[in-house]
């Protein structure tokens, strides 16, 4: 499967009622838009949303959140669950970083040339823009998903401009994204703010949750503790990435 299905299968269609309490978009244009993201291709999806540009629903921003995600061809469904699953597993970095380290090598978008500096601008750009699409959209899991793949996004382009990895073929390894977690491309302040919106969206209720979105909701939730505002809270949640014994106050 060439292109990313995970959203859109778990979109769907919802009732007429809501389609019609939408204001900008009709109900066949919203269906018109569904139908084009469906059967398109990678580099093809951002037009199927052209129609739909000025729609502020929750139903518009999950389908621009969907269009992001297939024209950067992240399609591998079965790869993208086994990433989010490595929260909770095994750490490539000898037990020293975080286990989510593993999620951030793995969710990143990098169709751009990453060896050039308007390369990682574009990929960091998508990346900014499917977390804004996607945290107001109508489902939680997509502010999740899209949070991890800035963070990864962000991490992997810190360690791109620094030359090839360290992996085999110059891939990246999870020891490679550890060593840039503090690079000052990986803006803390960025950091922070995904932290806030992220936790605020999916964190609320996490009983019935699954075992990676808990771990990761208490990721977040101890660098919302460790600091009074989105610079000191991204500093906390990177440091705690590099380093799960990091505990220098108020980030313990």
């Amino acid at each position: 499967m060439k292109t990313y299905r995970i959203l859109l299968t778990t979109l769907g269609f919802i009732s007429a009622t809501f389609l019609f309490s939408c204001e900008e978009s009709s109900t066949a244009s919203l269906q018109d838009v569904q139908l084009c993201i469906n059967k398109a291709e990678q580099g093809s999806a951002a037009a199927c949303v052209e129609k739909i540009s000025g729609d502020t629903s929750p139903l518009a921003y999950s389908l621009r959140c969907s269009a992001i995600f297939i024209d950067q061809g992240f399609g591998d469904a079965a790869s993208f669950v086994d990433a989010l699953d490595s929260i909770n597993g095994g750490t490539g970095c000898g037990g020293s970083c975080s286990s989510t380290v593993a999620a951030l090598t793995s969710l990143k978008f990098d169709t751009a040339d990453v060896t050039t500096v308007a390369g990682r601008a574009a990929n960091n750009a998508a990346a900014a823009d499917a977390f804004t699409q996607c945290s107001q959209a109508d489902a939680k899991i997509y502010t999740q998903i899209a949070s991890l793949f800035q963070l990864g996004t962000l991490t992997s382009m810190a360690a791109a401009a620094a030359g090839p990895g360290s992996g085999p073929g110059g891939t990246y390894t999870d020891s490679d994204i550890q060593a840039v977690l503090l690079d000052p491309a990986v803006t803390p302040t960025v950091v922070g703010t995904i932290v806030m919106v992220t936790y605020e969206n999916t964190c609320s209720d996490t009983e019935n949750a699954s075992d990676s979105t808990k771990e990761y909701c208490d990721q977040l939730q101890g660098a919302i503790d460790g600091g009074a505002d989105s610079n000191a809270i991204g500093t906390c949640l990177l440091n705690k990435l590099k380093d799960p014994s990091y505990s220098v106050p108020p980030c313990i």
